[in-house]
């Protein structure tokens, strides 16, 4: 998880605290989806898990976001 925060945070040009808040909210992702990883399909999955669909579109588009700063990271690491 370190090199995604340091990606995050040359990259992305984030704080400290942002990057962090990014990968806490990629923990509750994986919570969520009970994975260890993310995969392309994680936001269609997240959109069918019901403790998902209950929470407020600002906290859906925060988990949605890192998600898809962790799947660009991914890409770019390969």
């Amino acid at each position: 998880m370190q090199e995604f925060i340091t990606w995050l945070k040359t990259d992305k040009a984030m704080s400290e605290r942002a990057a962090h808040d990014v990968c806490s909210r990629l923990k509750r992702v994986y919570k969520l989806l009970d994975v260890e990883e993310v995969s392309p399909n994680s936001i269609e999955h997240l959109n069918g898990i019901s403790e998902f669909t209950v929470l407020s579109m600002f906290i859906k588009s925060q988990l949605k976001r890192a998600v898809h700063l962790k799947l660009e990271y991914q890409t770019k690491s390969i």
